[in-house]
């Protein structure tokens, strides 16, 4: 073997020593947020299996239009008040009033804790849908739903 089969050598192993330098932290870097993304879906995995909501009563005032809804939060998990939605016969209201244990300043949500919400409405509502922010929902309908006068 002559110089240049040694040359030829080290020119290919320096090359493939300075490809893996630029190669080796681009592929931690991906490593690294992919494995961000898994601690994320399961942390979002754990919460959606900790979060449960039940309707304890909604009540329609006919006179008034006002529609009152209780919600306890008998999971495991502390809930935004400001992200927890109210639909109404299939269509998103806001500008709503709430009340976490009758305090109307509350912007979360304890495990055990009742959210009063209370919507102003033109019509009988047929169906009541609560969805949280991990997208547990819960459901009455009419039958459900108490009208008063």
């Amino acid at each position: 073997m002559g110089f240049s089969t040694s040359g030829a050598t080290a020119i290919l192993f320096i090359g493939l020593l300075i490809a893996v330098g630029i190669a080796y932290p681009t592929l931690e870097t991906a490593n690294d947020r992919r494995m961000t993304a898994m601690e994320d879906r399961d942390q979002r995995a754990l919460e959606i299996r900790n979060t449960d909501v039940a309707v304890e009563s909604a009540v329609y005032n006919g006179s008034s239009g006002t529609l009152t809804v209780e919600i306890g939060n008998t999971g495991s998990t502390t809930l935004s008040v400001s992200e927890t939605d109210l639909l109404v016969d299939g269509v998103y209201r806001s500008g709503y009033e709430t009340a976490v244990e009758g305090n109307a300043d509350r912007t979360v949500w304890q495990p055990g804790e009742t959210l009063r919400m209370t919507a102003d409405l033109e019509t009988e509502p047929t169906r009541v849908k609560i969805v949280t922010e991990n997208g547990i929902a819960e459901t009455v309908t009419e039958p459900e739903i108490e009208v008063t006068n």
